[in-house]
Order: C-alpha cells, then sequence, then structure tokens
C-alpha cells in the first residue's frame, strides 16, 4: 500500500542550488520555473513532490508524462455527461490542473513539438484557450513549470529554454559519508514514512513560513541603483539576447533578499543568483569571479611581471643569433619534428549508444507482417538513429607565459597535424582558448579542416591563466552532446593565476563539477626548462586524468 506521505523536502541531502532555485520560485511565481539539467537518480522528482507536500494540500503537482496526448493537457469534453445527461462539463487537462502549482516534466527534451508549443503559449500568457466540440473558453493555468533532462538525450529547443526563469546543473554526489547519509535515510522513510516524516516536520513548517513570509516581504525589498546596473553590465558582457536575463536577474535577487530577510539587494546577492539565470541563455557566460577587490590588487604586480618576464624573454630570443638559437635545443622542444597526438581509437565511436528519434515515414513491410501476425493493423513508424562522430576539443592556454621558447608557435603546429593527420575520419574538431582573465570558445565543433587550422594560426599569447573559465567553456560546447564519443586534450602548464583566490584548486572544482563525465581527457603539459614546478602534472594526478609532456612529442 502506498504511502500518504512523500519524502520530507528539508531531509534531501547535496542539492542546494536546485532546492534553493525550487524555493525562489515560491517566493515569487513570476521568475518562471526551474530546469534541472544532469545525473538520473539524484532526487529530482523526490525534491519537487517533497516541497508540493510542504506547502500543503491546496498546492497541485502535476506530472505531464512526454506521451501525454492533447486532450489530456488541455482538457476535453465529458462524452458521457454529455450523452447521458446532455449538459456539457470540460475535464480539467493538466496544465489547468497545475495552476497555482507545479507542473513537472521528466525528460523535457524528449517532450514533442507540438506539446512544446502548447507549452510555451500557456507560460507566456498565464492560459489558453480551450476549444472542443462546440466549447470555447479560457483556462487559467499559471505555474512553476520544473523540467529535467539528460543533455546526452538531445538539446532542448532554445524558445522552450529562456521560458525557464533559472536553470541548474545536478550532479551525483561523490563524498562518501553524504552518499551513505543519503542511503540510510531512504532505508528509514522506506521502513516507516509517517515517523520519518514527523521527524522532520519542525523544519518542514519553518521553511513554509520562511517562503509565505518571504512572499509578502517581496514589494518592500529595495534594489538600489549600483545593482541595477551591475546586473545590466552582466548580461551585456556575457552577450545575452533580449531583456528577460535583466529582469529575472532582479526578481530572482530580490526573491533572494525576500526568503532570507534581507532589506535590499546587493551585489552579493546577485553574484550568488546569477549563474542560475545566465549559465542557460548567455552567448558568452563564465561563472562569477570569486576573487575580492583586495586579491585581485595583490595579484595585480605579480601578473604584470610575469608578462613583462614572458614578454621579454620572447625578444631576448628572437634577439640571439641563429647559431646561438640552435644551441639551445635543450630548452625549447623540437620544434623541426613536431608529431600530432595519438587520438584513441576512433573505431570504438560507432558503437557510443544514441537514442532513436522517431520518424513520421511508415515502415511498410514491418507494419504489413505486425499485420498478417495479429489481424489488426497498426502503423509502425521507421526509426531514425543519428550515427555516432567523434569530436576532439583542444583547450589551448594561451597565456602571456606561453610566448617563453616559443611553447605557442610550436603546439599550433601539433594542433594543424593532428588535424590533418585524420583526412579520411569524419571529425569534428573544437577550440577554447584564454582570454584576458577569462576563458573563450574560439571555434565550435566543425569537421571543416581549413577553418579550425585557420583559428588555430590566429591563437596569440595574452592575459592570465584562468582554467576555471576554460574548463567550463568546455563544458558549453559539450553540454547537449553525448560525452562518450569526445576526447578533450588540455595545453597548459597549470600555472592557473587567474579566476579566484585560490586559481589551481577553482580549475580543479570547476572540472569536477562539469566536466568529470569525460572519460578521454589528456593534459598535455607544455611546461619547459630546468627548474619546473610541476602544476599540470599535479592537477592530472588529482582529477585521475591522461598526462603527457609537450617534451615527449
Amino acid at each position: 500500500m502506498q504511502s500518504k506521505y512523500n519524502y520530507p523536502f528539508t531531509a534531501i541531502l547535496a542539492q542546494e542550488d536546485l532546492k534553493l532555485c525550487l524555493l525562489l520560485n515560491l517566493v515569487d511565481p513570476t521568475i518562471g520555473g526551474v530546469l534541472a539539467t544532469g545525473d538520473k537518480g539524484t532526487a529530482k522528482t523526490t525534491m519537487v513532490r517533497g516541497l508540493s507536500q510542504l506547502m500543503g494540500e491546496n498546492f497541485p503537482f502535476v506530472n505531464l508524462p512526454i506521451g501525454a496526448t492533447e486532450d489530456r493537457v488541455l482538457g476535453s469534453v465529458d462524452l458521457e455527461t454529455l450523452i447521458n445527461k446532455k449538459v456539457s462539463i470540460v475535464d480539467k487537462g493538466l496544465l489547468a490542473q497545475a495552476h497555482q502549482g507545479f507542473l513537472y516534466i521528466d525528460e523535457i527534451n524528449l517532450l514533442n513539438d507540438y506539446l512544446m508549443d502548447i507549452l510555451l503559449d500557456a507560460s507566456a500568457t498565464g492560459g489558453y484557450h480551450l476549444e472542443r466540440e462546440g466549447i470555447s473558453q479560457w483556462v487559467d493555468s499559471r505555474f512553476c513549470m520544473v523540467g529535467t533532462m539528460n543533455p546526452e538525450e538531445g538539446v532542448l529547443r532554445p524558445q522552450l529554454l529562456d521560458r525557464f526563469g533559472l536553470s541548474v546543473n545536478i550532479d551525483t554526489p561523490t563524498d562518501k559519508k553524504i552518499r551513505s547519509q543519503i542511503a540510510m535515510q531512504r532505508l528509514s522513510f522506506d521502513n516507516d514514512p509517517e515517523t520519518f516524516f514527523i521527524k522532520f516536520g519542525s523544519e518542514e513548517q519553518k521553511i513554509k513560513e520562511q517562503v509565505l513570509l518571504g512572499k509578502q516581504r517581496l514589494q518592500n525589498v529595495i534594489i538600489p541603483e549600483d545593482v541595477q546596473e551591475f546586473c545590466a553590465e552582466l548580461t551585456i558582457t556575457n552577450k545575452v539576447e533580449g531583456m528577460r536575463a535583466d529582469i529575472l536577474l532582479l526578481k530572482t535577487a530580490r526573491a533572494y533578499a525576500a526568503y532570507y530577510n534581507y532589506p535590499e539587494v546587493t551585489l552579493e546577492i546577485v553574484n550568488s543568483i546569477a549563474p542560475f539565470v545566465l549559465q542557460h541563455r548567455a552567448k558568452e557566460y563564465t561563472p562569477p569571479n570569486t576573487t575580492n577587490e583586495n586579491d585581485v590588487t595583490n595579484q595585480k604586480n605579480k601578473d604584470s611581471q610575469e608578462e613583462s618576464i614572458a614578454q621579454a624573454s620572447t625578444k631576448a630570443e628572437f634577439q640571439l643569433p641563429k647559431s646561438v638559437q640552435q644551441g639551445l635545443q635543450f630548452s625549447s622542444p623540437k620544434k623541426n619534428n613536431k608529431q600530432n597526438i595519438k587520438l584513441n581509437p576512433l573505431s570504438n565511436i560507432s558503437s557510443a549508444p544514441y537514442p532513436l528519434n522517431p520518424h513520421t515515414e511508415i515502415a511498410i513491410a514491418k507494419s504489413v507482417k505486425a499485420y498478417l501476425k495479429s489481424g489488426v493493423f497498426n502503423r509502425i513508424h521507421k526509426q531514425l538513429v543519428q550515427k555516432a562522430i567523434a569530436r576532439i576539443v583542444f583547450l589551448v592556454d594561451t597565456s602571456a607565459s606561453m610566448a617563453i621558447d616559443q611553447q605557442m608557435a610550436y603546439l599550433k603546429g601539433v594542433i594543424e597535424k593532428t588535424v590533418l593527420s585524420h583526412p579520411l575520419h569524419k571529425i569534428q574538431y573544437a577550440i577554447v582558448g584564454l582570454q584576458g582573465s577569462s576563458a573563450k570558445i574560439l571555434q565550435e565543433f566543425t569537421t571543416n579542416t581549413k577553418e579550425i587550422t585557420s583559428i588555430n594560426q590566429q591563437l596569440r599569447t595574452q592575459g592570465k591563466t584562468n582554467l576555471g573559465a576554460a574548463f567550463f567553456k568546455v563544458y558549453e560546447v559539450l553540454k547537449s552532446l553525448n560525452l562518450q564519443t569526445v576526447q578533450l586534450f588540455v595545453f597548459t602548464d597549470g600555472k592557473a593565476n587567474a579566476g579566484a583566490k585560490d586559481s589551481f584548486q577553482y580549475a580543479i572544482t570547476t572540472y569536477k563539477k562539469y566536466l568529470s563525465k569525460i572519460s578521454k581527457t589528456t593534459i598535455i603539459d607544455t611546461e619547459l626548462g630546468f627548474v619546473k614546478l610541476g602544476k599540470a602534472k599535479e592537477m592530472a594526478k588529482i582529477l585521475q586524468l591522461n598526462y603527457t609532456a609537450i617534451s615527449d612529442f
């Protein structure tokens, strides 16, 4: 017998970002819902059900199946009542049932286009017109849309993606204590749901009261002018189209302040919620820099000195006579004998699983065979299977220090030779490089070898080493792809000096959070000279990645 209790919202561990985003949508429903992207089995559905339970019986929770029919979603006329009693009664559809509550859609990226269009209309207007068997009426449908998806199974239409106010990346916990605690708490709940629920009753009530008070305080929260300008600066910097992101930054920050009882929105609050608003709609989004102004000031002279040393070293090298330069081969790569990178066997890529896509064309032979067997004709449609394709990402450390010993020129040669060494394979290449104190996608995936080699030749050394931002840019390139088809090569000396107070740890954390599922990552250590810090090798060891030194080429 199914328990009347759902797993308590406050008992869920390790998914604080999603919990926060859901709560902020309760404080201000006009934020527009949450998209949770990532791993299966991370309590996404459990969390939404638990929050609906926390808010009380009158708070709807509606699950919209991806295979739902139009009548089920929009509503239909009750034919039995119409025939027997000659009265037209409309059975509420799922969208109407979700009014003033949660509309939950698992695997939303697999939803058919027609249902997506309905959702877009309803979320934009707060309702829809129901046209059925002589009935025409407006149906209110204002809901908090919560969608979940695994990006490896396909992308979400940009129009629907932008309708989600906030987005969160969900990862499986890797801490042993947290995992064991989650498992034991679930066992306790399954053994005695009522006792377990009562145990968290006071915490549940506290969260509910905090939400209700936040709703009351919402309109009284002050948004200072400098915060307004900062939000506009964020959207401009991250190249966001339209004004929706500007509005959502202010709405979400205001809801955060109201929930935690702050009288006004601060820059710190905006920074804490900005990733939820920007990462799924910005063209050039980089996670907020956690380095404070003092850290920037303290590192400014150090970074300037590093760039000066790099430039001076480069100039000095070019001023030396050729005869002397030839005698310094011990400090520079073998420029006249560039080798290409040895890729993992490309034949393995074709076996990577892809989801089957429905097709409108009828499979005649299969349909006839099925009819002959059963005597009932049912249309069987053909299935389209996407062909797997190998994808190679080059993450190139283009910081100023790479000018020493002509490292950048050598790396360009290695990358170009790699691209040109596989002309018969259909491989997509992408390049991510550092820029200033951040990073940039220099080339999205392309099979055009001329285009990728042209971008490669345009690489220039400049700025600092923000590997954390670079790893996030790689994630942006890959977030809608099957990671089994990806090979990532990171050219760096590992000397991170931008992105956070502890830049090296920031890079490690970012990789673990966003790229840990890539099974074929290789760090190619570009550090040269007699005295080596070994930061690239240390990074490879911590992240358990393949490692090779550029001197081995």
